[in-house]
């Protein structure tokens, strides 16, 4: 075994990375709860106009905190649970259903696993196989396809594919590329349709589909497209409080009762539970 003593020497890179000690992640978890409070503190402050650059920020620490299984949270308090969806359901179009805020908390022995809460749908539409749409825009067939290079639905793309067909076709005196159903009438092609696009969130939107949609897209723009459908259901309620500033709230109240060491943060924190 070769001696080191003289010859070994640590230097400074730009590669080494060493894991945070509890106390270091729990310093991580105060600086993203921290970020919140402000938005909250300059809401407050300053005038509508800015509200859109506020949310922008807000929902950073939510995609940061609940959405990577090893996140600093997460790993900080493995069983993390959230509050049920207790919101009010609308129905501002034909088929579509929003859960609106107010949010309301329950007691924490009926609280989730993070897992389990950010499968829940803020939003869907109220459909059958019968009822999806016999032809597709290109854009939404092109949409459609992306979502279908997911690494749990990629198996299915050939598939879809295999039952919609181009065409050119005019729409109100424009010609342009659309996508047919090769058998529109056909109940079993319209139900594994339906269940394909289901698979992707054609029909349904999950918070983590709805967070991660307005963290990558708004907050850090990964990339330029957007949903108009999702953006909508982050609307103000009545006290000017969006979706994201309910579950930002939420994210800091759960926080204080499941981690010890966080229960005397924001000593002055409104009690939430109903």
């Amino acid at each position: 075994m070769k001696k080191i003593d003289d010859s070994y020497e640590v230097k400074l890179n730009f590669i080494d990375e060493f894991n945070l000690s509890r106390n270091g992640m729990l310093n991580e978890i105060k600086t993203e709860f921290d970020i919140i409070r402000l938005c909250f503190q300059e809401q407050g402050r300053l005038d509508k106009t800015y509200e859109p650059m506020l949310n922008r920020i807000l929902v950073m620490p939510l995609r940061k905190l609940l959405c990577e299984n090893n996140s600093v949270l997460l790993q900080v308090c493995p069983d993390f649970k959230m509050p049920h969806l207790k919101g009010y359901p609308i129905k501002p179009l034909n088929e579509q259903v929003i859960v609106r805020p107010p949010f309301n908390v329950e007691p924490q022995e009926a609280w989730i696993p993070v897992e389990e809460w950010l499968k829940q749908e803020i939003s869907w539409f109220d459909r059958k196989a019968e009822d999806i749409v016999k032809i597709l825009p290109k854009h939404s067939y092109e949409a459609i396809l992306k979502r279908l290079n997911g690494k749990n639905v990629r198996h299915l793309k050939s598939r879809f594919e295999s039952l919609y067909y181009s065409d050119e076709a005019e729409y109100k005196g424009k010609v342009s590329e659309v996508y047919f159903k090769t058998d529109p009438n056909d109940p079993g092609t319209n139900k594994e349709v339906f269940e394909i696009l289901d698979q992707i969130g054609y029909n349904k939107l999950s918070i983590y589909d709805f967070i991660k949609h307005l963290s990558d897209k708004r907050g850090a723009h990964v990339d330029v497209d957007h949903s108009i459908g999702i953006e909508m259901i982050n609307g103000a309620d009545a006290n000017d409080f969006t979706p994201i500033h309910y579950f930002s709230a939420q994210l800091i109240y759960a926080a204080k009762k499941q981690i010890q060491e966080l229960s005397d943060y924001w000593i002055e924190m409104p009690e939430l539970i109903d």
